[in-house]
Protein backbone atom coordinates (compact mmCIF):
# COMPACT_ATOMS: atom_id res chain seq x y z
CA UNK A 1 0.00 0.00 0.00
CA UNK A 2 1.44 3.41 -1.49
CA UNK A 3 -0.08 6.62 0.31
CA UNK A 4 -0.03 9.93 -2.35
CA UNK A 5 -0.15 13.28 0.41
CA UNK A 6 0.71 16.12 -2.10
CA UNK A 7 2.25 14.56 -4.75
CA UNK A 8 4.76 12.35 -2.81
CA UNK A 9 4.20 8.74 -2.45
CA UNK A 10 4.92 6.91 0.97
CA UNK A 11 4.75 2.71 1.54
CA UNK A 12 2.52 2.34 4.60
CA UNK A 13 1.79 -0.57 6.33
CA UNK A 14 -1.63 -2.15 4.71
CA UNK A 15 -4.11 -1.10 7.00
CA UNK A 16 -7.52 -1.48 6.06
CA UNK A 17 -8.88 2.06 8.69
CA UNK A 18 -6.53 4.15 5.67
CA UNK A 19 -9.36 3.57 3.03
CA UNK A 20 -11.06 6.82 3.99
CA UNK A 21 -12.32 9.53 2.36
CA UNK A 22 -9.22 12.06 3.35
CA UNK A 23 -6.54 9.52 1.52
CA UNK A 24 -5.20 8.88 -2.03
CA UNK A 25 -3.65 5.29 -2.14
CA UNK A 26 -2.31 2.39 -4.53
CA UNK A 27 -2.29 -1.45 -3.34
CA UNK A 28 -0.34 -3.61 -5.40
CA UNK A 29 -2.16 -6.58 -5.16
CA UNK A 30 -0.63 -9.95 -6.40
CA UNK A 31 -3.33 -12.18 -5.12
CA UNK A 32 -6.04 -10.76 -6.97
CA UNK A 33 -3.48 -9.73 -9.66
CA UNK A 34 -4.81 -6.22 -9.53
CA UNK A 35 -3.32 -2.26 -9.21
CA UNK A 36 -6.18 -0.83 -6.95
CA UNK A 37 -6.04 3.23 -7.05
CA UNK A 38 -8.83 4.43 -3.84
CA UNK A 39 -9.28 8.22 -4.13
CA UNK A 40 -11.04 9.64 -1.41
CA UNK A 41 -13.93 12.28 -1.53
CA UNK A 42 -11.82 15.06 0.09
CA UNK A 43 -8.83 14.52 -2.07
CA UNK A 44 -7.71 17.62 -3.68
CA UNK A 45 -7.51 17.25 -7.36
CA UNK A 46 -3.46 17.88 -8.22
CA UNK A 47 -3.29 14.81 -5.50
CA UNK A 48 -5.96 12.74 -7.49
CA UNK A 49 -4.18 13.50 -10.67
CA UNK A 50 -0.65 12.15 -9.63
CA UNK A 51 -1.99 9.17 -7.62
CA UNK A 52 -3.36 7.85 -10.90
CA UNK A 53 -0.83 8.77 -13.15
CA UNK A 54 1.57 6.77 -10.55
CA UNK A 55 -0.86 4.15 -10.30
CA UNK A 56 -0.10 3.86 -14.15
CA UNK A 57 3.22 3.49 -14.15
CA UNK A 58 4.00 1.06 -11.15
CA UNK A 59 1.31 -1.50 -12.90
CA UNK A 60 3.83 -2.06 -15.63
CA UNK A 61 7.19 -1.55 -13.07
CA UNK A 62 6.30 -2.53 -9.92
CA UNK A 63 7.36 -0.62 -6.82
CA UNK A 64 10.78 -2.07 -4.99
CA UNK A 65 10.56 -3.24 -1.25
CA UNK A 66 13.91 -5.03 -0.18
CA UNK A 67 14.80 -7.42 -2.64
CA UNK A 68 11.51 -7.84 -4.08
CA UNK A 69 8.97 -5.94 -6.87
CA UNK A 70 5.91 -5.93 -6.09
CA UNK A 71 2.87 -5.97 -8.97
CA UNK A 72 5.00 -6.05 -11.72
CA UNK A 73 2.62 -6.06 -14.61
CA UNK A 74 -0.39 -6.64 -12.87
CA UNK A 75 -3.02 -7.14 -15.61
CA UNK A 76 -5.74 -5.62 -13.92
CA UNK A 77 -6.18 -1.98 -13.00
CA UNK A 78 -9.40 -0.66 -10.86
CA UNK A 79 -9.65 2.87 -10.17
CA UNK A 80 -12.42 3.84 -7.64
CA UNK A 81 -13.37 7.94 -6.87
CA UNK A 82 -15.33 7.85 -3.59
CA UNK A 83 -16.94 10.86 -5.00
CA UNK A 84 -18.91 8.31 -7.40
CA UNK A 85 -19.91 5.96 -5.57
CA UNK A 86 -23.50 6.18 -6.50
CA UNK A 87 -22.26 4.43 -9.86
CA UNK A 88 -23.33 1.05 -9.21
CA UNK A 89 -19.99 -0.28 -11.23
CA UNK A 90 -18.08 1.98 -8.98
CA UNK A 91 -19.72 0.85 -5.73
CA UNK A 92 -18.57 -2.60 -6.80
CA UNK A 93 -15.34 -1.97 -7.04
CA UNK A 94 -14.98 -0.34 -3.93
CA UNK A 95 -16.85 -3.60 -2.20
CA UNK A 96 -14.26 -5.75 -3.90
CA UNK A 97 -11.19 -3.56 -2.74
CA UNK A 98 -12.04 -3.53 0.77
CA UNK A 99 -12.73 -7.00 0.64
CA UNK A 100 -9.50 -7.97 -0.56
CA UNK A 101 -7.73 -5.70 1.98
CA UNK A 102 -9.97 -7.38 5.17
CA UNK A 103 -8.69 -10.45 6.88
CA UNK A 104 -5.24 -10.47 9.07
CA UNK A 105 -1.70 -9.86 7.52
CA UNK A 106 1.98 -10.28 8.46
CA UNK A 107 4.20 -8.12 7.39
CA UNK A 108 7.74 -8.23 5.67
CA UNK A 109 10.42 -5.64 5.28
CA UNK A 110 7.37 -3.30 7.25
CA UNK A 111 5.24 -2.57 4.58
CA UNK A 112 5.55 -6.15 2.60
CA UNK A 113 1.74 -7.77 3.55
CA UNK A 114 0.52 -11.52 3.36
CA UNK A 115 -1.14 -13.88 3.96
CA UNK A 116 0.01 -16.53 6.80
CA UNK A 117 0.65 -19.98 4.86
CA UNK A 118 1.36 -18.43 1.60
CA UNK A 119 4.87 -17.51 1.93
CA UNK A 120 6.94 -18.74 -0.99
CA UNK A 121 10.01 -21.33 -0.34
CA UNK A 122 13.06 -20.78 -2.52
CA UNK A 123 14.00 -23.42 -4.94
CA UNK A 124 17.42 -25.26 -4.96
CA UNK A 125 18.97 -24.18 -8.09
CA UNK A 126 20.73 -27.29 -9.74
CA UNK A 127 23.39 -27.77 -12.19
CA UNK A 128 22.76 -28.29 -15.63
CA UNK A 129 22.84 -31.93 -16.53
CA UNK A 130 26.23 -33.10 -18.10
CA UNK A 131 25.75 -33.42 -22.61
CA UNK A 132 25.37 -37.34 -22.77
CA UNK A 133 28.72 -39.31 -24.83
CA UNK A 134 26.78 -41.32 -27.07
CA UNK A 135 29.11 -41.73 -30.11
CA UNK A 136 29.96 -39.99 -32.79
CA UNK A 137 26.97 -38.37 -34.60
CA UNK A 138 25.65 -39.85 -38.09
CA UNK A 139 26.70 -38.26 -40.90
CA UNK A 140 24.95 -35.18 -42.58
CA UNK A 141 22.27 -36.24 -45.07
CA UNK A 142 22.54 -33.63 -47.85
CA UNK A 143 18.66 -31.98 -48.02
CA UNK A 144 17.11 -32.05 -51.22
CA UNK A 145 15.32 -28.41 -52.10
CA UNK A 146 11.93 -28.11 -53.61
CA UNK A 147 10.73 -25.27 -55.06
CA UNK A 148 7.63 -24.38 -55.26
CA UNK A 149 5.17 -21.84 -56.94
CA UNK A 150 3.58 -19.84 -54.39
CA UNK A 151 -0.36 -18.67 -55.62
CA UNK A 152 -0.62 -15.36 -56.00
CA UNK A 153 -2.16 -13.53 -52.98
CA UNK A 154 -5.44 -11.90 -53.41
CA UNK A 155 -5.41 -7.71 -53.37
CA UNK A 156 -5.80 -5.71 -50.07
CA UNK A 157 -9.11 -4.96 -49.59
CA UNK A 158 -9.18 -1.03 -49.89
CA UNK A 159 -9.73 1.13 -46.22
CA UNK A 160 -12.88 1.70 -44.94
CA UNK A 161 -14.19 4.75 -44.34
CA UNK A 162 -13.27 6.27 -40.59
CA UNK A 163 -16.60 6.49 -38.55
CA UNK A 164 -18.05 10.04 -38.34
CA UNK A 165 -18.56 11.36 -34.90
CA UNK A 166 -21.23 13.55 -34.36
CA UNK A 167 -20.80 16.29 -31.96
CA UNK A 168 -23.43 18.50 -30.14
CA UNK A 169 -23.15 22.29 -30.32
CA UNK A 170 -22.67 22.30 -26.37
CA UNK A 171 -19.81 19.70 -26.82
CA UNK A 172 -18.50 21.83 -29.35
CA UNK A 173 -18.66 24.73 -26.51
CA UNK A 174 -17.30 22.69 -24.47
CA UNK A 175 -14.17 21.88 -26.62
CA UNK A 176 -13.55 26.10 -27.32
CA UNK A 177 -13.75 26.20 -23.10
CA UNK A 178 -10.80 23.87 -23.00
CA UNK A 179 -8.77 25.31 -25.50
CA UNK A 180 -8.97 28.63 -24.05
CA UNK A 181 -8.06 27.05 -20.75
CA UNK A 182 -4.98 25.50 -22.15
CA UNK A 183 -3.83 28.22 -24.21
CA UNK A 184 -3.79 31.13 -21.31
CA UNK A 185 -2.77 29.20 -18.49
CA UNK A 186 0.29 27.17 -17.61
CA UNK A 187 -1.39 24.14 -15.26
CA UNK A 188 -4.54 23.14 -15.53
CA UNK A 189 -6.49 20.10 -14.36
CA UNK A 190 -9.10 18.26 -16.51
CA UNK A 191 -11.49 15.55 -14.62
CA UNK A 192 -14.32 14.11 -16.10
CA UNK A 193 -17.85 13.96 -13.63
CA UNK A 194 -20.38 11.78 -14.23
CA UNK A 195 -23.95 12.38 -12.67
CA UNK A 196 -27.05 11.12 -13.43
CA UNK A 197 -25.72 8.52 -16.77
CA UNK A 198 -24.32 11.96 -18.67
CA UNK A 199 -20.62 12.89 -18.74
CA UNK A 200 -19.53 16.39 -17.76
CA UNK A 201 -15.64 17.70 -16.84
CA UNK A 202 -14.27 19.72 -13.78
CA UNK A 203 -11.56 22.35 -14.81
CA UNK A 204 -9.25 23.30 -12.06
CA UNK A 205 -6.89 26.38 -12.80
CA UNK A 206 -4.52 26.21 -9.27
CA UNK A 207 -5.55 29.53 -7.91
CA UNK A 208 -7.39 31.28 -10.76
CA UNK A 209 -10.68 29.30 -10.94
CA UNK A 210 -12.72 25.92 -10.78
CA UNK A 211 -15.52 25.19 -13.18
CA UNK A 212 -17.84 22.38 -13.75
CA UNK A 213 -19.24 21.91 -17.51
CA UNK A 214 -22.10 19.62 -18.76
CA UNK A 215 -22.89 20.21 -22.04
CA UNK A 216 -26.96 19.91 -22.66
CA UNK A 217 -27.84 19.74 -26.27
CA UNK A 218 -27.34 23.13 -27.79
CA UNK A 219 -26.13 24.70 -25.19
CA UNK A 220 -23.20 24.48 -22.41
CA UNK A 221 -24.11 25.06 -18.56
CA UNK A 222 -21.36 26.27 -16.86
CA UNK A 223 -20.96 26.82 -13.05
CA UNK A 224 -20.10 28.99 -11.23
CA UNK A 225 -20.95 31.36 -14.28
CA UNK A 226 -18.43 33.94 -13.00
CA UNK A 227 -15.40 32.56 -13.75
CA UNK A 228 -13.47 34.60 -11.66
CA UNK A 229 -11.63 37.76 -11.56
CA UNK A 230 -8.12 37.52 -12.20
CA UNK A 231 -6.83 38.90 -15.41
CA UNK A 232 -6.53 34.92 -16.58
CA UNK A 233 -9.64 33.93 -15.76
CA UNK A 234 -11.36 36.49 -17.51
CA UNK A 235 -9.11 36.27 -20.46
CA UNK A 236 -10.56 32.49 -21.01
CA UNK A 237 -13.91 33.64 -20.17
CA UNK A 238 -13.16 36.20 -23.39
CA UNK A 239 -11.86 34.02 -25.59
CA UNK A 240 -14.43 30.94 -25.12
CA UNK A 241 -16.81 33.12 -25.92
CA UNK A 242 -15.79 34.71 -28.78
CA UNK A 243 -14.87 31.17 -29.87
CA UNK A 244 -18.50 29.99 -28.95
CA UNK A 245 -19.94 32.84 -31.45
CA UNK A 246 -19.18 30.91 -34.23
CA UNK A 247 -21.64 27.83 -33.40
Amino acid sequence: MLKDDSGELEAVPLDPGLINSDNALIVLDEYNDTCWVWVGRKVNMPTRMHAIRMARSLQKSGHQVGVTTIGLATSKFVEMMEKDDSDAQVAESIAAFRAAMDGKWLFDDRVLAFKKGSEITAVETLPPPKPRDDGPLPETVEARTVTETEPPRPAPAPPRPAEEISLTVGEKKAAHLLWATVKNADLAYIESVRRNETTGLKIEVPGVMVLEVEPKGSYLEISPIDFGKSDIAKKIKSEYEAMSKSL
